[in-house]
């Protein structure tokens, strides 16, 4: 997946950049709103990580043209305005998620992720810990030894909660992320899902449960 980031904070930008680059992603980092509208007219990507307030040209003002021309590139607003009318607004411009600074490496990694698996691009992935295998390739998972079958559903929470490498991820999120339109279910369902993960595991605290926040493999 190529992702561009927009940051005029050099510094972070590359060690962002570094950081999607190790995980076998295309990543290129610009520093200013002008360089970043010059390689989003010049190229093709899949997914732009973008600052609001950039030297050049205001953030909001690439994504209000990304949305007038219906660019299919998905948008994440980074950036330090965290009001809810700041989100809002952020949103209506035609971002696709929104994350406030500071922030946690692991949690932009997973919101990233889970763009790749809505287009498809999600690297093969092998996941071993103590008694537990799972080979996302195949959709393989083995506890002790013996070969456990998983629903698309219970695969793909569980793949999101590995990929997030110990951030903690919502259950709004898991819904959202997941289940997306399905409007038969309700997210009541993320709580039995997680249920059924950890019976079929049966690895005591495998999957961790933080109160008011959701959920996390550590």
């Amino acid at each position: 997946m190529k992702v561009l980031i927009v940051e005029d904070n050099a510094n972070l930008a590359d060690v962002v950049r570094m950081g999607l680059s190790m995980e076998g992603m295309e990543a290129k980092a610009v520093y200013d709103g002008r360089d970043a509208l010059e390689e989003l007219n010049s190229g093709e990507w899949d997914m732009l990580i973008l600052d609001r307030d950039l030297p050049g040209l205001h953030g909001d003002e690439i994504a209000k043209r990304l949305s007038e021309r219906r660019d299919p590139i998905h948008i994440l607003m980074l950036t330090a305005a965290s009001q809810t009318e700041d989100i809002v607004r952020g949103l209506d411009l035609g971002a696709d998620d929104y994350l406030t600074k500071p922030f946690e490496y692991a949690e932009l990694l997973a919101r990233v992720n889970a763009v790749r698996r809505r287009l498809g691009m999600v690297n093969d992935m092998v996941y071993n810990r103590d008694d537990f295998s799972a080979d996302f390739r195949t959709g393989s998972i083995t506890v002790r030894g013996t070969e456990l079958k998983f629903g698309k559903r219970e695969l793909a929470v569980l793949r999101t909660l590995i990929e997030a490498r110990g951030a903690v991820i919502s259950a709004e999120r898991l819904y959202r992320e997941i289940w997306q339109d399905d409007h038969a279910h309700t997210r009541g369902i993320v709580k039995t899902t997680i249920y059924a993960i950890r019976t079929k595991i049966g690895i005591a605290d495998f999957i961790e449960t933080v109160p008011g926040q959701g959920y996390r493999i550590s």
